[in-house]
Formats: structure tokens, sequence, C-alpha cells
């Protein structure tokens, strides 16, 4: 059975041009986050954690040599395609990190993200 991909970076992970230290993507963090707090849902999804160094060989393989960042959620093709996809390869991808939670909320029973943008005192 096909599912959607997310490939999210792992953490934590080192930038050798600043040696000694570590790091995390927030962006992947956060849904690792929502992955790990639904974790039914999240067995909803083809979930890859892929190293933070380039080449990043699983989203080469998938998007090409042009579409190595990350977070990425691939969409399955038997599913709804939104708007708001881009394509490469003949697959369709979201990489905003707003659109995939979104998504997830759409496509595989996440509970929606609440955002205001507006508070009233």
């Amino acid at each position: 059975m096909p599912w959607d991909q997310l490939f999210i970076l792992e953490r934590p992970f080192s930038d050798p041009a600043l040696p000694g230290r570590q790091f995390y993507c927030w962006h992947c963090l956060l849904l690792d986050g929502l992955l790990s707090a639904f974790p039914s849902r999240a067995a909803r999804l083809d979930v890859r954690r892929i190293p933070w160094a380039r080449p990043r060989a699983a989203l080469i393989e998938r998007l090409g040599q042009d579409h190595q960042s990350a977070p990425v959620l691939i969409l399955e093709k038997e599913s709804p395609i939104p708007v708001n996809a881009k394509y490469a390869n003949g697959l369709a991808y979201v990489d905003d990190v707003f659109a995939i939670l979104d998504l997830l909320a759409v496509r595989h029973g996440f509970p929606a993200s609440y955002r205001r943008t507006v508070r009233s005192w």
C-alpha cells in the first residue's frame, strides 16, 4: 500500500563549519514532536529520518538532485493532491512546514494546528 512519505532530519547533527556544537532543525523537531504525540496516526505515514549532511541520497532518489531540503512530505499518487503542491520526478510534494502540518491533519487525522493571528485581550 503506497503511503505519504515524510522526510525529516535526524537529530542532533553537527556542522563541520561550526565544530564542537550540535544542532537540530526546528521544523523537523516540530514534526517529530507531533509524530511522537500521536503515534497511531504517525503509523499511517512512511517516516524517514535522514542525515543532515548532503548529499541526501534518499531525497535525491525520490525528487532529484535539486530537491534535498527537509522537512518534505511526498504525497502518495492515488490521493487528492493539494493546489499548493510542487512537483519533481513526477511526484507531488510539500516542503513548507505549516502546509505539512495542515496536510497531516487533513490526510492522516492529526489534530489541526491552532493558529491565532489576532490576540484579543
